[in-house]
């Protein structure tokens, strides 16, 4: 997996906190401890289409009466998972706390 708040890979197995179930996870990135999350409408978008698609391609390819009807809707509910696909990343959902450090004094000697 790769964080989108710092930008380093991490595997599945280093993921140590985890909150939310179903749609809704949120992993925590070991290295920043960013929590980072899909978007619940985008997944639940893929899975539609998915099995939408999947049923009105196999009910079609039995009942050749429908079959003018099922494969346009198979093909845009395909066309759906696809795109759903290609947007779904994770995204940053809540950014860890950058600490201040108070550099004044660094600043003032290089003035």
């Amino acid at each position: 997996m790769l964080c989108t708040h710092c930008s380093k890979s991490f595997g599945v197995d280093s993921v140590k906190a985890q909150r939310g179930k179903g749609l809704n996870a949120q992993i925590q990135c070991p290295h920043c401890q960013a929590w980072l999350g899909k978007s619940p409408l985008l997944s639940l978008l893929k899975m539609l289409g998915f099995y939408i698609g999947a049923a009105a391609l196999v009910y079609g390819y039995f009942d050749s009466e429908l079959r003018f009807l099922t494969i346009p809707v198979g093909i845009l509910a395909v066309m759906t998972l696809l795109v759903c696909h290609l947007m779904d990343h994770l995204k940053v959902t809540e950014a860890p706390e950058v600490k201040q450090v108070d550099d004044s004094e660094h600043r003032r000697k290089y003035r």
